[in-house]
């Protein structure tokens, strides 16, 4: 598990503004917005490198995905600007603490469902969190440990 520093607190601040203004400068739903972004190669590379790798201009993000995806008009459903901003820091949160990439936390932790427990989660610690998270799921630690993640996936594909 990495450290939280203050590049990891950046990059958390920076997604949660991203999300934050993805109400109001994208034509899209949030959930439209929330799978592009968490398949995007801007999503990747904030997974895969430090802040300096890129500008902190929302903005940009937007143009960013526009170019990968195209524009997109596609739906109605806007989640609440605060959530949005608290579903973008924890989810860059354990992103970042764990080295996981944003498409499996996409997988593993759908939106939807984060936005749903907000209320009652966006006051408490990111660690706790991240427990009540992987419990929810039926998960454990390991779920953040690559090797494990590759066995099991060696397993299944085995069918064992």
């Amino acid at each position: 598990m990495r450290d939280f520093d203050a590049e990891g607190l950046l990059l958390a601040k920076y997604q949660g503004e991203i999300f934050l203004s993805s109400v109001k400068m994208q034509e899209c739903s949030s959930p439209v917005f929330l799978r592009r972004y968490y398949r995007s190669e801007f999503a990747r590379k904030m997974d895969e490198g430090p802040s300096t790798l890129f500008s902190l201009d929302v903005r940009e993000v937007f143009s960013s995905l526009d170019r990968q995806f195209g524009k997109s008009a596609y739906g109605k459903e806007k989640y609440d600007p605060e959530a949005l901003y608290w579903l973008g820091y924890i989810t860059r949160y354990i992103s970042y603490t764990r080295e996981m990439p944003s498409s499996l936390l996409y997988k593993a932790f759908p939106p939807k469902s984060l936005i749903a427990v907000y209320p009652g989660y966006h006051t408490q610690s990111e660690e706790w969190v991240v427990e009540r998270l992987l419990e929810k799921t039926g998960r454990t630690s390991y779920f953040f440990d690559p090797n494990a993640r590759l066995a099991q996936a060696l397993e299944r594909k085995r069918g064992l």
